[in-house]
C-alpha cells in the first residue's frame, strides 16, 4: 500500500519540477545587447579614463576614441608595433583589452593546380 502512494507522489511532483527547471533556464538566458560605438575625441574622455590611460599606458599614442551607447569607451592605442584596443567604463575601470587586428588583409592563397 505504501509503494503505490510513493509512486503516485513522485508522478505528481515530476511535472512541477520540470516546469520549475524550465522557468529557471528561461530567466538565466539573458541576451547581451551589442554596444554601438560612435567615434569621438580624446578630449571627450572622462578624467577617470584619461588618468587610467596616462598611468597604465604611458608612452602609448591614443589613435582612436569611441563612446558606446551604454556610456563605455573604446580606446585604440599604439606604441611602435604594439597596438591595443582598450575598453573602459565611464569611471575609469578597464573592462576588457585586446590586441588590435591589422587592417591589411593577407594575400589570398591560390589553390593548388591539380594538373601539376
Amino acid at each position: 500500500m505504501i509503494l503505490p502512494a510513493v509512486a503516485l507522489t513522485i508522478c505528481l511532483a515530476l511535472p512541477q519540477f520540470s516546469q520549475a527547471t524550465n522557468r529557471t533556464n528561461q530567466v538565466a538566458q539573458v541576451e547581451k545587447k551589442a554596444v554601438k560605438y560612435t567615434e569621438t575625441t580624446a578630449a571627450q574622455l572622462p578624467k577617470a579614463v584619461s588618468d587610467a590611460l596616462a598611468k597604465d599606458y604611458a608612452g602609448y599614442t591614443t589613435d582612436k576614441v569611441s563612446k558606446g551607447d551604454d556610456g563605455s569607451f573604446k580606446v585604440a592605442v599604439s606604441k611602435g608595433t604594439d597596438k591595443l584596443v582598450l575598453f573602459y567604463s565611464a569611471d575609469g575601470m578597464m573592462t576588457k583589452s585586446k590586441k588590435a587586428m591589422d587592417k591589411a588583409k593577407p594575400d589570398k592563397m591560390k589553390p593548388a593546380d591539380p594538373m601539376k
